[in-house]
């Protein structure tokens, strides 16, 4: 016990002797928590754009040919090339999901272990989570074309061990940090994966855009769904309010419904556009995150304000309706 008093006073620099970094961990974590749910909720809405692009293609294509050669009417789909860039998109991003939920688990087990002292199995899961984040992030760049990415180590290099290993709180301090490290290990690689997960669908959104559109019109046209949603919300943002029987006014060709069209059209762009300042706000926030993990390695303290404000932003987004769709 003597040599371990001694050990404290003579190193301290080293850190030897210094507490668990328990509060500044537990904010972490919880900011973690947050913002791993919240591009759990904005992985799903790229995943529903990527999955109905193909069906709403194929109905506007049908619909089209069926039109203009009634007699040549049959199914038609997609031309391959199309499809395959799009469903090897949607590989990625269900790629993106699972890293997303294993980074989660990870800030959870983060927050255990710095609420009880060891009770979390924080190794597990950081390792866990790079391996996910691992594959996330080279599949990401693979689909872009870019060379593959160097991993993280599933298992990075334990801090310095001084000998005072008797010593609860330096052993917790030392799991938190270890931890704390492997958990920004994977959310880099998150962070690049989604850089090239969101180069991709850059590359798509004139595609995805156009099939949205078509699709819209073609129902509208087909007498399947109504104006009502585009033109109430349009009169909503305008402060004005549609006169009776402007339904019978749109029914017919002119130069009411081509303008309604043309809105139709807008909000399909206004759609990806979004998905386009979410991908953005995404990596913001855990470029945010790896600032934090950062500060907790130097000075124990640590502020989540950027985090949250980020995160705030992409759920507001989130939270939004989409663009209205004429439904």
């Amino acid at each position: 016990m003597r040599s371990l008093l001694l050990a404290c006073l003579i190193l301290p620099a080293l850190g030897a002797c210094a507490a668990a970094p328990r509060a500044p961990a537990t904010t972490l974590a919880a900011a973690g928590i947050k913002a791993t749910g919240t591009l759990s909720a904005e992985v799903q809405d790229v995943a529903q754009q990527l999955q109905t692009a193909d069906a709403a293609d194929a109905f506007s294509r049908t619909w089209e040919l069926c039109t203009n050669a009634p007699v040549a009417c049959a199914p038609s789909l997609p031309p391959m090339e199309l499809s395959q860039r799009r469903n090897a998109l949607a590989d990625v991003v269900a790629l993106r999901a699972r890293a997303i939920d294993q980074l989660g688990a990870a800030y959870a087990a983060l927050q255990t272990e710095a609420a009880s002292d060891g009770s979390a199995d924080l190794q597990g899961a950081g390792a866990a989570a790079i391996a996910s984040a691992n594959s996330f992030a080279a599949a990401a760049a693979s689909l872009r074309g870019k060379g593959t990415p160097e991993t993280v180590p599933g298992t990075i290099a334990s801090l310095v061990d001084f000998g005072f290993g008797a010593l609860g709180e330096h052993l917790q301090r030392r799991r938190i940090l270890k931890g704390s490290r492997e958990i920004a290990g994977a959310v880099l690689q998150v962070r690049n994966g989604l850089r090239d997960e969101a180069f991709i669908f850059d590359s798509l959104a004139d595609y995805l855009v156009a099939k949205q559109t078509s699709a819209r019109l073609a129902m509208f046209d087909a007498g399947l769904i109504s104006g009502d949603a585009t033109l109430n919300a349009l009169a909503a943002q305008l402060g004005v309010t549609l006169v009776g029987g402007y339904d019978s006014i749109i029914a017919n060709p002119g130069a009411a419904r081509t303008a309604l069209r043309a809105t139709m059209e807008v909000n399909a762009r206004q759609d990806v556009i979004a998905a386009q300042g979410r991908y953005r706000d995404a990596i913001a926030a855990l470029d945010a995150l790896l600032r934090e993990h950062a500060d907790l390695e130097r000075k124990r303290s640590v502020s989540v304000v950027d985090v949250e404000r980020l995160l705030d932003r992409l759920n507001a987004s989130l939270d939004k309706p989409a663009a209205n769709q004429g439904n």
